[in-house]
């Protein structure tokens, strides 16, 4: 849509106006052409760009959930939505619903914001939030601090665009830094303070699936 607006606006001013320079000679109609491709190349990075993708959930090759992952980009300024809804059933049926939120500025996280519901009850609540040249975190009243000057990439950041291997990539559910292990082509594995461990498989410069494997279960997301 933006590429079609500045293409109508060429083509209605600073084209007619190209070409009556070009008849009448007049340096003023030239200038004023000038100064409209200007102002259109300053204004378009401020147009936002938004893209939702959707995945959806299995578990035994059943779908059990669907995951929405929101970006938008503006600028230098990135904002990340992830919401989900998983309902199992093992022993008894559990239902989790998860909302997720980072906000880049400058490639630099600023905050994040993540919210878990097991059942209708709240299971986590945790905050990351930039304050100088380190991070102050929260989780569920707790007050705590990550001695971290920038936060560059998180895992919500994964969904969007391939890691490099051994990278270091940080966890806003466990508020720590996590390793990025390349174990194949477009295949990067990440072990989790509690035992778990995912692997992200990317197709075209963005995350196409991930497996993760908990002592409990094993599910998949995939592109819907």
């Amino acid at each position: 849509m933006m590429i079609a607006l500045i293409t109508w606006l060429v083509k209605k001013y600073a084209i007619p106006a190209l070409s009556r320079y070009r008849a009448n000679r007049n340096t003023g109609t030239i200038k004023t052409a000038a100064v409209l491709m200007l102002l259109l190349a300053l204004s378009a990075p401020t147009f936002a760009q938004e893209q939702t993708t959707k995945y959806n959930v299995l578990h035994s090759g059943k779908v059990v959930g669907h995951l929405d992952l929101y970006q938008k980009r503006s600028g230098e300024n990135l904002y990340l939505r992830m919401i989900s809804e998983v309902k199992m059933r093992f022993i008894f049926s559990i239902r989790v619903n998860c909302n997720e939120e980072s906000s880049f500025q400058n490639g630099r996280l600023v905050s994040s914001h993540v919210l878990r519901n097991v059942n209708g009850k709240e299971k986590a609540n945790r905050q990351t939030t930039a304050i100088g040249n380190a991070y102050q975190t929260l989780a569920e009243g707790k007050s705590g601090s990550v001695k971290q000057k920038d936060i560059s990439a998180n895992l919500m950041l994964l969904y969007t665009h391939e890691p490099a291997d051994n990278a270091q990539v940080y966890s806003d559910n466990f508020q720590q830094f996590l390793k990025v292990k390349q174990t194949g082509s477009h295949v990067y594995r990440i072990d989790l303070p509690d035992g778990s461990y995912n692997y992200y498989t990317y197709a075209n410069g963005i995350c196409s699936k991930v497996d993760i494997h908990h002592s409990l279960y094993t599910i998949q997301i995939q592109l819907a």
